[in-house]
């Protein structure tokens, strides 16, 4: 089996079309069709369906991606081997929500690109749903998303990480070192909430749902990281993840409020899309958050 013939393969796997593929690669079209012919008499299966100029993946193709990118990533290893980690060049698009991107990514960025300055990094924010979509169409390499726990057949999950989320005031609100908050005492006070198609939003609408009360937010700002600094003024209450108040309760700044409630659990993910074809840059960030993240 030639190395070739693969790599031409997860290329067209990955864009659904022959066309694109060759201009990726550098090669005809008939190159590219001659490559996966020869693949598909080699191994006596039918990779692709072709009908019309729509190409898509059999269940026998979809199986060979999987073992096609444990191969490649073989291969680059073993290619790597003499080299050293300037040698990770090219680009690399992460896709990530706002508040891991205030909390996490200015760290994770800076190792990154002081380990591998030969590589161009572009960072896409945008919602869950956002990111999803643009992973879907190949316009981000990687998402590194919060919410819940997601299961899709064309992503694929490298890491994930559980996560609180806590109501929070500063340490000198009224209610810092009260137990037992009834959630109808939280909403007497001012509230500093995200926009409400935001994870947090959803997830305290929908506890103020299960007691029965109506949330009348004192301000709407879609940018934790601004509500992280309200907060330390003293402006109010608000429900963010435990990462992006853990330094102002390390400093003394914010407290976790003591609040009767249910919810669920809340991850950080990463994930990548099932057929993509898994570049050096990609390998070398992953390991980088899994250190950060983990």
């Amino acid at each position: 089996m030639e190395y070739r013939n693969l790599k031409t393969f997860l290329r067209v796997a990955e864009l659904q079309n022959f066309t694109k593929a060759a201009k990726e690669l550098g090669y005809a079209q008939s190159t590219v069709t001659f490559h996966i012919h020869a693949l598909e008499e080699e191994l006596g299966i039918l990779l692709f369906e072709r009908i019309g100029k729509r190409v898509s993946l059999t269940k026998a193709g979809e199986y060979l991606v999987r073992y096609a990118n444990d191969m490649e990533r073989i291969l680059s290893d073993m290619e790597h081997l003499s080299g050293t980690v300037s040698q990770v060049s090219g680009s690399l698009r992460v896709g990530v929500v706002e508040s891991v991107l205030v909390t996490f990514m200015t760290g994770l960025l800076k190792v990154y690109c002081e380990k591998f300055p030969d590589v161009t990094v572009e960072v896409v924010t945008g919602s869950t749903t956002t990111l999803m979509n643009l992973l879907r169409s190949n316009d981000v390499d990687l998402i590194i998303i919060m919410g819940n726990r997601i299961v899709d057949y064309d992503f694929f999950r490298v890491m994930i990480k559980e996560s609180d989320i806590s109501f929070t005031a500063a340490a000198d609100h009224p209610l810092a070192g009260e137990k037992d908050i009834s959630f109808s005492t939280i909403t007497k006070y001012p509230l500093i909430l995200p926009e409400k198609d935001s994870l947090y939003r959803r997830s305290i609408e929908a506890i103020a749902s299960q007691q029965d009360c109506i949330l009348t937010p004192k301000l709407q700002i879609n940018n934790t990281a601004q509500i992280v600094e309200l907060l330390k003024l003293g402006m109010g209450i608000s429900y963010l993840p435990e990462y992006m108040i853990r330094k102002g309760v390390e400093d003394g700044a914010l407290v976790k409020l003591d609040v009767k409630y249910e919810v669920g659990k809340y991850y950080i993910q990463i994930f990548h899309h099932r057929n993509k074809w898994i570049t050096a840059q990609m390998e070398e960030f992953i390991k980088i958050a899994e250190e950060k993240l983990g």
